[in-house]
């Protein structure tokens, strides 16, 4: 009888224990609570029109009236925008066709345009979607975002101090502010004359074996210990690997990647097919071209007419401080993790 008694005593000690460590778990398999997607916060995501997204499939659910936390949450603009309260606004605004306000507007809640938007000068916004073209007067301000389906251009003296994408192209003019860009092609300065790329000489075919304090790292790296010098006019085939500070010389062609841990310097004219990377500032002088990402710890310097990757292969610019040129030319991502600044010389 004893016997009997510890065995059902031990069995229902057992159950109960894992009815504790087990009961949470069979609960959420047989009714999950975790079914809907967290809440991502703008800091806290690196996909740059993120934002533009997620405010598009939902003003489409509203649309298709797709049950759903947002569905009674939207406001439709008036055919007639004079005399609209645009600060007033408190939930998502649509507006059922291109929008050109003849007075400048602080929209204080996200803007949905189903069209082209053109916003007078000095203008506000917190997030801000068309599915044509934007053009932003001089001045104006977009707190978080800004999306594109066409152009998305900002005026002398914008702020976007957050994320402006484009499916098609960002141009920014002289004196605008810009923290994350994203587009096929990516314009500072807006449509200032670039004087026209010189003729290349011949170049002189080089070897970084000739480069004083230059070791072989593999057959096609090579490690200058040190601070390094490239003359002008010349062609280098492989990888460079600098311990010090990097100057390329004008017109020079390097086919493969750059890294440099004292800063670069690239001279006019001047090409590298691959990456370019240095802990300290880089430094890309008027008309020279980066193929592949370009990466700061610290700042990078886009001379005129600098470009920086092609259509047909996007790349990253980045670093904490990014000052741009009138002229220069990105395509892919800019990203200037502190602050970026379009200026003219």
């Amino acid at each position: 009888m004893n016997t009997a008694l510890f065995y059902l005593a031990f069995v229902l000690i057992s159950s109960g224990l894992m009815v504790i460590a087990f009961g949470a778990t069979w609960r959420e398999w047989r009714h999950p609570t975790d079914t809907e997607a967290l809440q991502v916060l703008p800091h806290y995501t690196t996909d740059i029109d993120h934002f533009a997204d997620r405010f598009r499939a939902l003003v489409q659910a509203h649309q298709a009236q797709v049950p759903g936390p947002y569905a009674n949450e939207f406001d439709f603009a008036p055919v007639s925008l004079e005399g609209m309260n645009w600060a007033g606004m408190l939930r998502p605004l649509v507006c059922l066709g291109s929008v050109k306000p003849q007075t400048a507007i602080q929209c204080a809640a996200p803007l949905f345009v189903h069209g082209d938007f053109e916003a007078p000068a000095r203008s506000r916004f917190v997030g801000l979607l068309a599915q044509g073209r934007i053009r932003l007067g001089a001045g104006s301000d977009v707190g978080q975002w800004a999306h594109a389906d066409a152009s998305l251009h900002l005026a002398q003296g914008c702020s976007g101090l957050r994320r402006l994408s484009s499916s098609t192209a960002v141009e920014l003019e002289a004196d605008c502010c810009f923290e994350r860009i994203q587009a096929p092609h990516i314009r500072f300065g807006g449509d200032a004359a670039l004087q026209a790329e010189r003729e290349h000489a011949p170049l002189i075919e080089a070897s970084f074996d000739r480069l004083e304090g230059a070791l072989r790292q593999s057959e096609q790296v090579t490690l200058v210990r040190g601070d390094c010098k490239l003359p002008r006019m010349h062609r280098y085939h492989g990888s460079l690997v600098v311990t010090g500070r990097l100057l390329i010389g004008a017109g020079t062609v390097i086919e493969g990647d750059v890294k440099a841990r004292g800063g670069i310097v690239m001279g006019d004219h001047a090409r590298v097919q691959g990456s370019l990377c240095s802990e300290k500032q880089i430094q890309l002088l008027d008309h020279a071209q980066v193929a592949g990402p370009v990466v700061s710890e610290s700042g990078i310097l886009l001379g005129a007419g600098v470009q920086v990757g092609s259509p047909q292969a996007l790349t990253t610019v980045s670093a904490e401080t990014i000052m741009a040129e009138a002229g220069a030319r990105a395509h892919g991502t800019v990203w200037a993790r502190q602050l970026g600044i379009v200026w003219s010389a």
